[in-house]
């Protein structure tokens, strides 16, 4: 890390690396060390009445690198995990040359506050299966990091998730993309593709059994309710229970070709009352992380009004506290209210 400099909030310029935590009135915290600024935070820590800033001292040229930087490695991901799919799709075998690479841009990403802001702006519905792999595959990173894991796990976590819907590549277009209900014989289709994505990472003699277990494994539920194999608790592979979370965050936060997305807050209530599907401990380790990301963000309340969310809840992460003008709503006191969208800025 190089030398830190202290600045007043109105100094500050897009693209300074953070070197301190910033935290608000309540102690939670708004932005942590290494996130790359963006004029919307900055107009935000403005706002919320931040006086001064600890940055680390770049260069002109490095601070105008570090605007880009996430946004272009992210493109070329989505990029390189397409021309795989389409690969695969022609006949061809998992190539592990091209699927390192990925992981190798990846793993440079050192600033999950960028991966997060990715992740919350709108996606091709077109390009889906691509881009929610990419996005699986990240939030598996960030989960290890967040839970210390060494980088050779890590790296595990991030093939993992980039491949855990490679079987999808098996699946004709017409049931993927299909935007009714699917019939019964099409949903048995679309279950295949654990059992495909299995048996493509399995004949790649550079990736291991655990990564292979889970993309196999990652529909299954500690209830017993999951497929292929209807595993329950500790049956089910660490790896694969740690998939299942991040794969239920992404997709329900995404547009799809059915439906449109929902806010974060919706799978967090999914997660608080379905702990028996998940993986208990886990699950509440990726809320309390994850959620503390949208300190700050402006909200849409289910009756139409904007408010920005201030604390959340560590015993009911679904229902932060929010504020309106001057005056504060904790959502968990409220049964009517909710969180209807996250209106965070691109980055």
């Amino acid at each position: 890390m190089g030398t830190i400099v202290k600045l007043g909030v109105y100094e500050l310029k897009a693209g300074m690396r953070v070197a301190k935590f910033i935290e608000n009135d309540f102690g939670a915290v708004l932005v942590s060390p290494g996130m790359i600024l963006d004029e919307n935070i900055i107009a935000k820590l403005q706002v919320m009445g931040i006086k001064q800033v600890a940055v680390i001292d770049e260069s002109e040229e490095q601070v105008e690198e570090n605007i880009n930087s996430f946004a272009v490695k992210y493109q070329e991901n989505i990029n390189e995990l397409k021309e795989t799919f389409d690969s695969i799709k022609h006949g061809n075998k998992l190539e592990f040359e091209q699927l390192r690479e990925i992981v190798n841009i990846s793993s440079q990403i050192d600033t999950n506050r960028d991966i997060i802001n990715m992740l919350s702006q709108v996606r091709s519905v077109d390009e889906y299966t691509y881009t929610h792999s990419v996005n699986v595959g990240l939030l598996a990173m960030i989960f290890g990091r967040w839970i210390d894991l060494g980088q050779k796990e890590i790296k595990g976590l991030l093939y993992a998730g980039l491949l855990h819907d490679i079987g999808k590549s098996k699946v004709p277009d017409k049931i993927l993309n299909k935007k009714g209900q699917l019939s019964n014989e099409e949903f048995e289709e679309i279950k295949k593709h654990v059992i495909y994505g299995y048996e493509l990472v399995q004949d790649c003699s550079l990736l291991s059994n655990k990564i292979a277990k889970a993309v196999l494994l990652h529909h299954e539920r500690n209830d017993g309710s999951g497929y292929p194999l209807g595993l329950s608790r500790e049956k089910i592979p660490f790896m694969a229970k740690i998939l299942a979370i991040v794969d239920t965050f992404d997709a329900i936060t995404s547009d799809r070709v059915y439906r449109q997305h929902q806010p974060p807050f919706a799978v967090f209530k999914i997660f608080e009352r379905d702990f028996q599907g998940f993986d208990y401990l886990l699950t509440k380790i990726f809320m309390s992380n994850i959620s503390q990301y949208y300190m700050g963000e402006t909200i849409k309340l289910s009756d139409g009004r904007s408010a920005e969310i201030v604390y959340i809840n560590p015993n009911h992460w679904s229902k932060p506290i929010v504020k309106i003008d001057k005056h504060y709503i904790d959502l968990s006191k409220e049964t009517d209210l909710e969180i209807a969208d996250v209106m965070m800025d691109s980055v």
